[in-house]
Order: structure tokens, then C-alpha cells, then sequence
């Protein structure tokens, strides 16, 4: 809900989402699959997932994991992007370029840009150590960060294919573990004061 201020934006609360996911996924697993990657591109997300992902795992249904693609490639988006900005900045218009090239309004980036916050410092972030801010309008009027003007078709080809052999490698990695070696190690023994 952290967007909800801007027009048109939807949601589902926290408790809702995470149980609509842990049920699909535990549909996965009564069918025989013990492993899933959630391929993730929002984060406000994340949290949620790994939560999904632990309780899994935990109660040894399976093993399922988040993955989100810019945090795969993070020194590829550091090198295309001075402001590569975590929300609507170059990093994403240009992926989104690259996918689907007709949904970007490139004529509207430089008010998208001169709207939002270019530079993302702490001192939009924290207040003597701690986050004062729950939505992205109390940061940006515009939910935007990072320089949009930025962002180009080649630099979300880059991205797209870089982030796309990560999670390749990811799932060939994942295919390649035994399984017990990803669900939740056992308790250690001897229990202290058991006297075993």
C-alpha cells in the first residue's frame, strides 16, 4: 500500500498476499514440486515472500525462494545508472523499454524526473537512525526516484539479458542441490541438560 496515494494504484494488505502465495505454493508442492523461486520485481514484495519461503521450508513442505532481477545484476545497474533510483528510475523504464517499449511515455521522463527525487540520500531515508516514512509520497510526489532520462531500449537489453543468465544459473543451481540439503537442518543434539 505504500503507493496507494497515486491514482489507480492497487493492492493487497500484507496477511492476504502472503497467504494467497503460500497456498498456490503449497498447491505446487501436494502436486510433487519441492522447490519454487518466486520471481520477483517489486519490493515491497520481498519481505513477504521470504516470510512464504521460511514458513515452507520450516514445516518442511518445501524449499521456495525470492528472487528479484536488479538485485542479481547490482554492479551492472551501478555502472549503466548514476541515480538507477529503487522505484520508476532508469533501471526499471529502461527494462520496461526494452519489454515492452510502447507502455514507456518517453516524452513525459524529464517531468518524471524534475517531479520525483533524482538522488535518494539518507537524509530522505532516516531520523537520528530511524525510518520516518511509510508511503513514497512523503519522499517523492510523483513515487518517482532516480534520473529516468537515463534510460534507453540497449541499457534494458543489457539488463534484461544479464538478469535473465542469473536466473538460469540460479535455477540450474537449484536443480543441482539434493533436497534435504535445502530444508531446515534438524536440532542440534545433545539437547543442554538432556545429560546425553
Amino acid at each position: 500500500p505504500h503507493h496507494r496515494q497515486f491514482h489507480g494504484t492497487m493492492w493487497v494488505d500484507p496477511p492476504q498476499f502472503r497467504d494467497y502465495v503460500e497456498s498456490m505454493t503449497r498447491n505446487l508442492a501436494y502436486h510433487g514440486i519441492d522447490r519454487v523461486v518466486f520471481v520477483n520485481a517489486h519490493g515491497g514484495n520481498v519481505q513477504h515472500l521470504r516470510e512464504v519461503g521460511r514458513r515452507l521450508r520450516d514445516d518442511g513442505t518445501m524449499y521456495a525462494i525470492e528472487w528479484m532481477w536488479d538485485e542479481s545484476i547490482p554492479d551492472l545497474v551501478t555502472d549503466l545508472f548514476d541515480h538507477p533510483g529503487p522505484h520508476g528510475g532508469p533501471k526499471e523504464t529502461s527494462m520496461i523499454m526494452h519489454i515492452a517499449r510502447d507502455l514507456v511515455r518517453e516524452g513525459e521522463l524529464d517531468s518524471a524526473r524534475d517531479g520525483g527525487v533524482v538522488d535518494l540520500g539518507d537524509d530522505h531515508l532516516r531520523e537520528h537512525g530511524a525510518r520516518t516514512f511509510y508511503d513514497a509520497i512523503e519522499n517523492s510526489g510523483n513515487g518517482v526516484f532516480g534520473d529516468q532520462t537515463d534510460a534507453s531500449p540497449e541499457a534494458g537489453e543489457e539488463l534484461f539479458e544479464a538478469a535473465t543468465d542469473q536466473l538460469v544459473r540460479l535455477l540450474s543451481w537449484l536443480d543441482g542441490q539434493p533436497i534435504d540439503d535445502l530444508l531446515a537442518p534438524a536440532h542440534v543434539d545433545p539437547q543442554p541438560g538432556s545429560r546425553r
